[in-house]
């Protein structure tokens, strides 16, 4: 929920005194950098987004994460929130409703190497950003630019923090950043920086709240029908395009979440998430998958003999009409877990009474007595009971 014209846009939280991207406003290269950097996951989570009736939910104003007061000869004050870079969520300037200063030029938290006192006055440009090192200063670091005379050139954005953002001579691992600001000093001959400094808002806000998860299908917008129109494996994700545009998910070390859809035995259809993890890293990776909750109950009466998928009915209230089965068919994912409750109806109820509810082993060919409960779990190759005992 970050709104999208806010921070990089306009920076009239800052004042007067103060420039974002708005035409005729100036542009440094972080306005560029740093929104790949947002791309790739690198910005500031806001905890504002995800409170309807915070008063500053939808601002960069003073107080709000990242926010850079600028003052006197080179002191900077940077109010607290939380981050992600490189995946890794932190707490910088000692996060929301804290504040971390430091003095440029004058503290350690800074890369690359401080420039030498110009030889006239002149200006120069200063990048405030965020580390996933949390020393010395709650994950803020600085760099500068070299100084250039006004009438004489543009100064230099330093670009060391592009590659290089660590403060112990890049040995830390996080070797990414956020950018939170570029200010333009004036500075003089004998190295002192003036005290009201051009800010550059350059943060970039993350939209970290509801991921909603499109429903995936083989065929058209609400084609539903199952399972032939389900994407519910990895090998469906990867046959999503035919060949030779197929995917190259499965058998890979990632994982994955993603929502389609599963019918019940009424033939209702539903919507499921499902997640796939990769099996066996340390040899040949292959790759399972899984129903991410709620459990899927089924309440029966038979009138044939049942079936189910692995996206369907893991808890099974069943009465019997007659002699019946009730048999896992396809494959299952390693570790999958099946209840089964036989409340009424006097008559037998086997459980995986024929071999196809795995790819090879042995049938268990349990019988789930009137009143009994049964737990079962599938090991990859065969199903085994975990419990069956009477209800009292």
């Amino acid at each position: 929920m970050t709104n999208p014209k806010a921070g990089h846009t306009s920076a009239t939280g800052y004042g007067a005194n103060s420039q974002g991207l708005r035409d005729g406003d100036g542009l440094t290269s972080p306005s560029l950098t740093n929104l790949y950097e947002g791309l790739h996951g690198n910005g500031i989570l806001r905890l504002s987004d995800g409170a309807k009736g915070h008063s500053l939910r939808n601002s960069v104003v003073s107080g709000t994460p990242g926010y850079i007061t600028a003052g006197n000869a080179g002191l900077i004050t940077v109010n607290g929130g939380y981050c992600k870079i490189d995946g890794i969520m932190y707490k910088f300037a000692g996060g929301p409703s804290s504040t971390v200063s430091f003095t440029v030029k004058t503290d350690s938290n800074f890369s690359g190497d401080l420039p030498s006192n110009p030889s006239s006055n002149s200006e120069v440009f200063v990048v405030i950003y965020l580390v996933g090192n949390g020393s010395p200063k709650d994950n803020v670091m600085y760099e500068m630019g070299t100084p250039v005379v006004a009438s004489e050139g543009t100064p230099l954005i330093p670009n060391r923090f592009l590659s290089d953002p660590s403060i112990t001579a890049n040995t830390d691992s996080n070797h990414q950043s956020t950018v939170l600001a570029v200010l333009r000093y004036t500075i003089s001959t004998s190295g002192v920086l003036g005290n009201d400094p051009i800010i550059f808002d350059r943060r970039t806000f993350l939209d970290n709240t509801v991921n909603f998860l499109t429903p995936m299908t083989k065929a058209e917008n609400g084609n539903t029908v199952y399972p032939a129109n389900s994407i519910n494996s990895a090998a469906d994700l990867d046959g999503f395009f035919t060949s030779p545009e197929n995917g190259d998910f499965a058998g890979s070390t990632f994982g994955a979440i993603w929502q389609s859809h599963t019918a019940d035995v009424a033939g209702n259809r539903h919507g499921l998430i499902y997640a796939a993890n990769p099996r066996n890293l340390q040899a040949t990776p292959s790759t399972d998958t899984h129903v991410l909750g709620p459990n899927r109950l089924e309440v029966v009466t038979t009138s044939a003999d049942v079936t189910f998928n692995f996206d369907q009915g893991n808890i099974w209230i069943v009465t019997t009409d007659a002699a019946r089965k009730i048999n896992p068919t396809g494959d299952f994912p390693r570790g999958h877990v099946v209840e089964v409750y036989h409340k009424a109806g006097s008559h037998t109820l086997h459980f995986d009474s024929t071999v196809g509810g795995h790819s090879s082993g042995t049938k268990i060919n349990v019988n789930v007595a009137i009143n009994q409960y049964a737990k079962f779990v599938y090991d990859g190759a065969d199903w085994h009971k975990l419990d069956l005992h009477t209800v009292s």
